[in-house]
C-alpha cells in the first residue's frame, strides 16, 4: 500500500484554464487547450496532433514533446511518413506508448 510521501509525488497534474474552459463549455480539449491528441490504427499506425517537436528519433523509438508531456513511441521499423505542421503520422509495428 502507497504511503502519503508516494501518493504526494503521484498526484495528477492540474488542468489549464484552457482545459476548464473546454469542459465547462462541453468543447474538445484538443481543440481549444491545444492538447495534443493521438490516434492508434491497430498496432501499424500512429497520427498524432497538436504536438509541439520531435525529441528523438530512430527506428525502434521516437520521443514527441506534446506540451505537458513526451509521448515515448516504442516499436520495430518505426518510420515517419508524413508531417505537417502540428500533425505527424509514424508507421511501423507501434508496441508501446508511454507518457513521461
Amino acid at each position: 500500500m502507497p504511503n502519503r510521501e508516494e501518493e504526494a509525488n503521484h498526484a495528477p497534474r492540474k488542468l489549464t484554464w484552457r482545459e476548464k474552459t473546454a469542459a465547462l463549455l462541453d468543447l474538445p480539449a484538443e481543440g481549444v487547450a491545444g492538447t495534443p491528441k493521438v490516434s492508434l490504427t491497430g498496432d501499424r499506425e500512429l497520427y498524432l496532433e497538436n504536438y509541439k517537436g520531435i525529441l528523438a528519433y530512430g527506428k525502434e523509438e521516437i520521443h514527441v514533446n506534446g506540451g505537458p508531456w513526451v509521448l515515448r513511441i516504442l516499436g520495430r521499423d518505426l518510420e515517419i511518413k508524413a508531417m505537417r505542421a502540428g500533425e505527424m503520422r509514424i508507421t511501423g509495428w507501434v508496441d508501446r506508448l508511454e507518457l513521461l
